[in-house]
């Protein structure tokens, strides 16, 4: 806990109060954007749950196979092993965080069993040796969340950097054995819904981060440089993170505009189109790339509809069959 009792004197660089302000700017604007989509919200939301869950297993390099990832985060079926079990409990914890309400609060014993309900079927604290570790930091860990509750109920820090300092201050305490850099983000994940940025339940944060695993890594260890000594640049990692919120927001705000051009279509109309466009075989899963909020019941009514009008054939059975489009003429564009 180095960082705390120096924040109210921490000057803020000139390109992280220009970022901060594309942050407030874009976070305004949220009541517009789901007043265009208030109808679709619960669709967008499931569709979240799924990505986060999955690109959250890819973070931790949970090595199953792609089709057992959509299985598990999509369609719930039963998991065989530890593996696929920790995925199982990653999508219902993103279930509770994602339809929960906004009263989340930060807590030690909240964080224990975060940690404890995900990776349960196999606890790197679990002997007794390592049970004894997490309760000695224990004290430690009380320390840094009773200093965080003390600033923001002050209300003279501004949020998003302290969020970041916050999670500097875990990830190097090292509560947990393992996984401390996972749980430090699922950690400004809630914080960020518990203060109302609800670009969290609408863009998934972990698809994000996935995707800039080796930026998001050297962001924790440049800021971690010098935690020891009471000198950590907690500066790179709020970069970072300010950076992939502000890109959270641009997708927030391409996604509200596709909502807005496809309410001119039924959701059928809408998988006939993206069938159009695909090549002469196809499968489900290419038509969920092209739109993940169509539900799977519309694509399989749409198909059974092409396929009664001769449109399209099946080429085989199961959840990888694919689908070929019949040509009767040799101008025919679908």
């Amino acid at each position: 806990m180095y960082f705390f009792p120096n924040i109210k004197t921490t000057p803020f660089s000139p390109q992280l109060m220009r970022l901060l302000g594309n942050v407030y700017e874009n976070k305004g604007k949220e009541t517009f954007y789901l007043s265009l989509i208030k109808n679709d919200s619960k669709v967008i939301k499931q569709s979240v749950i799924e990505t986060d869950a999955e690109f959250a297993g890819r973070l931790l390099h949970i090595d199953i196979s792609n089709q057992k990832y959509r299985l598990i985060t999509q369609e719930g079926i039963t998991p065989n092993n530890r593996k696929e079990k920790l995925v199982a409990n990653l999508v219902k914890f993103f279930q509770i965080m994602h339809k929960a309400e906004s009263n989340w609060k930060l807590s030690v014993n909240g964080i224990i069993e975060i940690q404890e309900f995900i990776f349960k079927e196999f606890d790197p604290n679990s002997s007794i040796d390592k049970k004894r570790n997490r309760l000695e930091k224990r004290t430690e860990l009380e320390n840094l969340v009773m200093h965080f509750n003390r600033l923001l109920s002050e209300g003279e820090c501004e949020l998003f950097t302290l969020f970041c300092a916050f999670v500097i201050d875990f990830i190097n305490l090292r509560t947990f054995d393992e996984n401390n850099e996972f749980i430090g983000i699922l950690l400004l994940m809630l914080l960020l819904k518990q203060h109302r940025y609800k670009v969290v339940d609408h863009i998934s944060t972990l698809k994000i981060l996935f995707e800039q695993e080796q930026a998001l890594f050297e962001a924790i260890n440049k800021s971690s440089l010098n935690w020891s000594i009471g000198l950590p640049q907690y500066h790179y990692f709020t970069m970072f993170m300010i950076n992939t919120l502000n890109q959270m927001y641009i997708q927030f705000d391409k996604l509200c505009s596709n909502f807005q051009v496809d309410k001119q279509y039924s959701k059928e109309e809408l998988v006939e189109q993206i069938i159009s466009s695909l090549g002469t075989y196809f499968t489900k899963d290419d038509i969920r790339k092209n739109n993940p909020y169509i539900s799977d019941s519309t694509i399989n009514r749409t198909l059974k509809s092409l396929r009664e009008r001769n449109i399209i054939v099946p080429t085989g059975k199961g959840r990888s069959a694919k689908w070929r489009k019949v040509k009767h003429s040799r101008y025919q564009e679908f």
